[in-house]
């Protein structure tokens, strides 16, 4: 499931965004102005960050100025007619791309997919491949060395959300967060477990999974 902040001051706008993407399967997080979205982005892991240009005490621009500081993830700006010139600057803070107020949610929800794929590295095939590692994100198949192997559910979540991460280390909690749910009342360490079943599994790639002590795991950058 994709994660979605979506930061607009109309609150219509905000609502009916939410609903129909949380139908779609998105989990949708919800900013009111620039400055609360920088906090969430700063303090909360997403896929994908909607801004709307203009928003009280931080404007959309100014606020992807600002998440641009520490996160390289995909940002959507939502414009109204007009704002050419703030959607080139927009570009020149960070910007990923666009959509023009009033826009059908079908196209919006196209987008915001595209984006993320094309971010996470997924190809055509539904397919995402680091280091002679390729998953199927389709029929769940895990390939490795073009040997194929056996993971359950939660170790190909938790090795598909390492590999889209590469060279970030991502902390147990937020593993948790993400992949079992915040509701899960279970201890962290369930994490080091799936770990050790995935390194298992890859055999000579198990190195490819890198434990940071004291903050978490992360999969290899290549060099």
């Amino acid at each position: 499931m994709y994660k979605i902040l979506i930061a607009d001051d109309e609150i219509k706008i905000r609502e009916t965004l939410k609903d129909y993407l949380t139908a779609k399967g998105f989990s949708v997080t919800l900013a009111k102005d620039g400055e609360t979205a920088v906090y969430s982005a700063e303090n909360e892991s997403f896929d994908l960050i909607i801004l709307d240009v203009m928003m009280p005490k931080k404007d959309g621009l100014t606020a992807c100025r600002e998440i641009r500081e520490f996160t390289d993830i995909p940002i959507l700006f939502l414009s109204a007619l007009g704002e050419e010139e703030n959607l080139l600057k927009g570009y020149r803070y960070g910007g990923d791309d666009y959509i023009v107020k009033p826009f059908p949610l079908a196209v919006l929800c196209e987008k915001i997919t595209a984006m993320i794929k094309r971010h996470k590295g997924v190809g055509a095939d539904h397919s995402i491949s680091e280091s002679d590692i390729k998953l199927n994100l389709k029929t769940r198949q895990v390939f490795c060395d073009e040997r194929e192997i056996s993971l359950s559910t939660k170790d190909f979540e938790l090795l598909l959300m390492l590999m889209q991460n590469k060279g970030t280390v991502l902390s147990r909690d937020l593993i948790l967060n993400k992949i079992w749910g915040y509701d899960f009342d279970g201890d962290n360490r369930t994490v080091d477990t799936h770990i050790k079943r995935i390194r298992k599994a890859l055999g000579d790639k198990a190195g490819l999974i890198v434990t940071k002590t004291g903050l978490g795991y992360s999969f290899k950058k290549e060099e």
